[in-house]
């Protein structure tokens, strides 16, 4: 069967010609601003955006970010098939060009930018969909995370700065950060915790697994450490950093159902006065 010119583009795709045009772009893309005409998008932020950018940390201006971020390692790897790197390559495009759209919109003008400068953001977010990826846009930051199913559903129902956590547990940047992920799973724990009851009601084993693993798991209590005896537990202490957090990883995935199973109470309440309206009716 004929391959279409579509067929055929579609597969020729690979990650060294997407990093190749991501970057193109970035640089090609110039400012019709006034004033400053004829800056690329990295520029663009440097001269307009960087100083008063929230994420900006301590440093200088754009070149000294790139620099400690390692730019040019980042390309490099990302051209050489490094899905992390490529993933990495997108977060960082995508966020300055987020930074020249908001300033595009605060001086309420939607022509700063020529050719292809939302056809840029068109092709990171294609890319993201085909390696099951996802942004999440806050505020001042777009943070590029895998897309699962059970992470969007939470996000969706809880509280902003417990969504925040939860999205950024899902961050490559935290695989090995045990410590960071430690904070999350009690961050989490503690929004569960008044629901505790309910929980039990609903699922008695996730309920009781859940603050289990929390209280002996090294999460909420040293349980690695004999200077409190009353909550050393010798097994937990033998395990690998690695082993470790992959029991973190599946606390939080089981934190997630409970969320879920939580929200699911008001709709099962509302299924069950439609189903006796219809039948009564």
């Amino acid at each position: 069967m004929r391959k279409s010119i579509f067929d055929i583009a579609s597969a020729s795709i690979n990650i060294s010609n997407e990093v190749d045009r991501i970057v193109s772009m970035s640089a090609k893309e110039k400012s019709t601003y006034s004033p400053p005409y004829g800056l690329t998008l990295f520029e663009f932020i440097d001269k307009c955006c960087f100083r008063d950018w929230s994420y900006r940390g301590h440093f200088v201006n754009v070149v000294d970010f790139l620099e400690t971020v390692n730019y040019n390692e980042i390309k490099k790897d990302a051209k050489n098939g490094d899905t992390d790197a490529f993933m990495t390559l997108i977060e960082l495009t995508y966020n300055f060009w987020n930074l020249a759209y908001r300033d595009i919109m605060d001086k309420d003008s939607q022509n700063g930018w020529n050719n292809n400068f939302f056809h840029l953001r068109d092709v990171m977010l294609d890319n993201l969909e085909k390696y099951n990826h996802k942004a999440y846009i806050e505020n001042e930051r777009i943070l590029i995370i895998e897309d699962k199913p059970e992470v969007t559903a939470v996000v969706e129902i809880i509280e902003q700065d417990l969504a925040i956590d939860i999205i950024r547990y899902n961050h490559r940047s935290l695989q090995g950060e045990i410590e960071l992920k430690k904070k999350i799973l009690i961050s989490l724990g503690s929004e569960l915790e008044p629901k505790r009851k309910e929980l039990q009601a609903l699922n008695k084993q996730l309920s009781e697994d859940i603050f289990f693993m929390l209280n002996n798991l090294n999460v909420r209590h040293n349980n690695r450490s004999k200077k409190d005896i009353a909550k050393y537990k010798e097994h937990v202490a033998k395990m690998t950093k690695a082993r470790l957090e992959k029991w973190y990883d599946e606390l939080y995935q089981m934190m997630l159902l409970a969320f879920l199973l939580l929200d699911n109470v008001d709709r099962t309440a509302s299924v069950k006065e439609l189903k006796e309206k219809i039948v009564g009716g």
